[in-house]
């Protein structure tokens, strides 16, 4: 009986182990997938066909935006050599025009920006409407700068629920640090009018438009919300931990404005030289409609959810100014009122 007991309390002490060992093999687990988001959203392969997707091959064959166009036909755009560039995000609310800007950094430069997301498309599309062929991997050191939307782009289920779990369950609060050491570029745009392409893009892809019925009710009630505290919260993250990096205002680069905007940013990331004519050929194709929606329709807020949205407004300024960085051109936000005013 003695000897029963005894075997029953080391089966008992060895499956206690077992079960520690398990629980502490998925904490680290956890914990690296945490820490290692940037991998975790683009390395780690996507299942299709109950198979493992393969990573598209490196490619630097050049592709030329500009094509028809005699003064600007000659410039291409590749991949840099890999390993040769430092890891620079472009991060941004969804909706706030980074593809655009994109374009218009990839024809400055002569390299491919990238993404973080799996088969993201290029920002450029041929002249016969299709996607050129790059290779969008932010790991090969091979991309000028690499789009992540971080926490603010959720796939399936949308809202503050879904944004703090990417945030605190995921790691994605750390990612600036983490993946970048401390570098980044942040792209802002009037949440008064990213509330409105968010919407269309949730509901309608990259060129569509959503139905009008999309922007009224409980559900877009709630996507007032979660744009609000989202769009601040985003950019308030990353100006506080970023050490070395800038921040691009969507409407500056609209202007008269985009030549300095876009200079500052590329001596921030320290590109240079920059070529002059490459510039001009960029800011002259700025009305380009790739990945843009070809009707926009103007939309009104209600009062209130101007003043929730000039809030969010108000505590990006406040941070920015601490920051000593440029601030927000308010002056040139649409309210979305009948009238112009808030």
């Amino acid at each position: 009986m003695e000897q029963c007991r005894t075997t029953v309390a080391k089966n008992l002490i060895f499956l206690c182990l077992v079960i520690t060992g398990i629980f502490l093999s998925c904490k680290t687990f956890s914990n690296e997938l945490s820490s290692i988001s940037l991998v975790q959203r683009m390395q780690i392969k996507k299942l299709k066909n109950g198979k493992m997707s393969e990573m598209p091959r490196f490619n630097r064959q050049p592709t030329y935006p500009w094509k028809g166009d005699l003064q600007c036909e000659r410039f291409s755009v590749q991949l840099a050599e890999k390993d040769s560039l430092i890891k620079w995000p472009l991060t941004s609310f969804p909706g706030s025009g980074v593809t655009w800007t994109r374009q218009m950094i990839e024809g400055i430069t002569g390299f491919y920006t990238g993404s973080v997301y799996y088969s993201d498309p290029s920002p450029t599309l041929n002249r016969d409407g299709n996607v050129t062929d790059n290779t969008d991997d932010p790991l090969c050191g091979c991309t000028i700068l690499d789009k992540d939307h971080e926490a603010t782009v959720q796939v399936g289920k949308q809202g503050l629920d879904a944004y703090f779990e990417l945030l605190h369950r995921l790691g994605h609060a750390g990612i600036v640090h983490q993946q970048y050491d401390r570098r980044g570029v942040l792209l802002l745009r009037n949440p008064m009018d990213v509330i409105f392409s968010f919407r269309n893009w949730q509901l309608a892809g990259k060129t569509g438009n959503a139905s009008p019925d999309a922007f009224k009710g409980p559900e877009w009630e709630e996507i007032i919300d979660y744009v609000a505290y989202a769009w601040a919260d985003h950019a308030i993250r990353w100006i506080e931990q970023i050490d070395q990096g800038t921040v691009l205002f969507y409407e500056r680069l609209l202007g008269k404005t985009a030549e300095n905007e876009l200079r500052r940013l590329l001596n921030i990331i320290g590109f240079k030289p920059i070529d002059s004519d490459r510039m001009k050929c960029a800011l002259s194709h700025r009305n380009r409609t790739d990945h843009k929606r070809h009707i926009k329709n103007k939309m009104l807020l209600e009062p209130k959810h101007r003043i929730k949205l000039m809030k969010s407004i108000h505590q990006v300024q406040q941070s920015l100014r601490r920051k000593g960085w440029p601030t927000l051109p308010i002056y040139l936000y649409d309210v979305h009122s009948p009238d112009g005013k808030i």
